[in-house]
């Protein structure tokens, strides 16, 4: 741990260059830079990634720890999930998610094996003035074999690096493997939440895991962020099992709620490109809810493997990006710069052989501008472009 007098040398210093700090040892001889250098750069990306931590005499040992941790926006949607009063996180890490969850408990026990994580942390809880937190230095295994029991819910986002494999998503390779823990886990709680990695297989993890009684499928800033299963002793069908599409936004969010027997007894309607396109936000894509999305709010798809929608009449509160079609071309650069004067255009693809960046060459445009342009297979098998133009906020 870094004295008062440093951590406060950081924080004068947290809106400089951390490269030339790390060079600046001359200038500051006494002062461990490289370290400062670190802790600069750690707090430049905690202000955006978890603002609510952006203060003086924080700590942070280990620089993976800030990559791999919760955003505010996302550990403060898992916190408001439950009601609780005992509950355990077994992967403390840098211990966002249990800031979050200690502010929704009654009291909370935190789980890490790194001791010097576990020192940080709790400095930063008490920085941030978080209590009801108790403190365990080991591993999930043990803590599990050791607890009584009677836990209202267990939270686990496991270590996704492997000794020998490196970075892994799946299950079996992640740290502690919960598909060893599953009966373990029962034992000592009535319900447990686990985040895992957005490139998991929904299926293939909910088949793995079984007692899925709920998923949560969490986007942010336009990207997916992670997917919380939640287990339960008696869980429904996995047919059956509640799937949520949340989009976090600014002020609010955009929930898509299905299960995967909607999804496979829905018939996708086809479409030409009408007045109006839907992009779906990239927590339904993820969770796959490709034919029950334009059932639902009465949209046609240009493909069954494209997954964009079109109307005639502008469709409100739909959980996509929204665009008017201005014009249809053929995917040749005479035909598209036609219809792109100005020469920048924002590009997606879907059921596409070429890349976004592919397309950008072969159209000889440049990314930006006003105009977004579509590269996707349509109904009829044929390569076309849709030229649009934004025709709401994002949802």
């Amino acid at each position: 741990m870094l004295s008062p007098d440093i951590l406060e040398f950081i924080w004068q210093h947290r809106e400089d260059d951390p490269r030339q700090l790390a060079l600046s040892g001359k200038k500051y001889p006494g002062l461990p830079m490289a370290e400062v250098a670190s802790q600069v750069q750690a707090l430049q990306k905690i202000r955006h990634k978890i603002p609510g931590w952006y203060r003086q005499g924080l700590y942070f040992p280990f620089p993976l720890s800030v990559e791999q941790a919760s955003s505010e926006a996302t550990a403060r949607f898992k916190a408001g999930l439950f009601e609780v009063e005992k509950m355990a996180d077994l992967t403390g890490g840098m211990g966002v998610d249990a800031s979050f969850f200690a502010q929704k408990s009654q009291s909370l026990t935190y789980v890490e094996q790194n001791a010097e994580l576990l020192d940080a942390t709790r400095h930063n809880f008490q920085t941030l003035g978080i209590s009801g937190v108790d403190w365990y230095a080991g591993a999930a295994e043990s803590f599990l074999a050791a607890h009584p029991g009677g836990l209202d819910l267990i939270y686990l986002d496991p270590a996704r690096r492997h000794d020998a494999k490196g970075k892994v998503f799946q299950l079996a390779d992640c740290t502690p493997d919960v598909l060893q823990l599953r009966q373990l886990l029962f034992q000592k709680a009535r319900r447990v939440l686990l985040k895992t990695a957005p490139l998991l297989d929904l299926k293939e993890a909910a088949r793995q895991l079984g007692r899925v009684a709920g998923i949560w499928v969490v986007a942010a800033q336009g990207e997916c962020r992670e997917v919380l299963y939640l287990l339960e002793p008696h869980a429904p069908p996995w047919e059956t099992v509640p799937i949520q599409a949340v989009h976090l936004l600014e002020s609010s969010m955009a929930t898509f709620t299905f299960h995967w027997q909607e999804e496979q007894e829905a018939m996708a309607v086809l479409s030409p490109p009408l007045k109006y396109l839907y992009e779906p936000n990239p927590a339904i894509l993820k969770a796959g809810a490709f034919k029950s999305f334009g059932l639902r709010y009465g949209l046609g798809k240009l493909h069954a493997h494209t997954h964009l929608y079109t109307s005639e009449q502008l469709v409100e509160h739909v959980p996509a990006r929204r665009f008017v079609i201005e014009q249809i071309c053929r995917y040749d650069r005479k035909s598209v710069q036609a219809a792109v004067p100005q020469g920048k255009a924002h590009i997606t693809c879907r059921n596409f052989p070429d890349t976004p960046d592919m397309v950008r060459k072969k159209l000889g445009l440049q990314d930006g501008g006003e105009v977004y342009l579509f590269a996707a297979t349509d109904m009829g098998q044929r390569k076309v472009v849709v030229i649009c133009r934004r025709a709401a906020n994002i949802c």
